[in-house]
């Protein structure tokens, strides 16, 4: 199950609000949806700095082990 704080890495390419975020790209959940089918992914550019909020349904992504 995916918790909030999780680091994931997304497993389809989205396009929202006119921006594209390809697959592969790597974000912390910062908000699960009460329904537990969607969360909030607090997406990352090249050099790790948050560029935006997307939602991805928890299928969507994959939590990265930590190390």
């Amino acid at each position: 199950m995916i918790k909030e704080y999780e680091r994931v890495v997304t497993l389809v390419d989205k396009t929202e609000a006119g921006k594209c975020y390809p697959k592969g790209t790597i974000g912390v959940i910062v908000s699960l949806h009460s329904n537990g089918n969607a969360c909030e992914v607090e997406v990352w550019d090249d050099t790790g700095y948050p560029i935006d909020v997307v939602t991805y349904e928890t299928n969507e992504v994959k939590v990265i082990p930590s190390k």
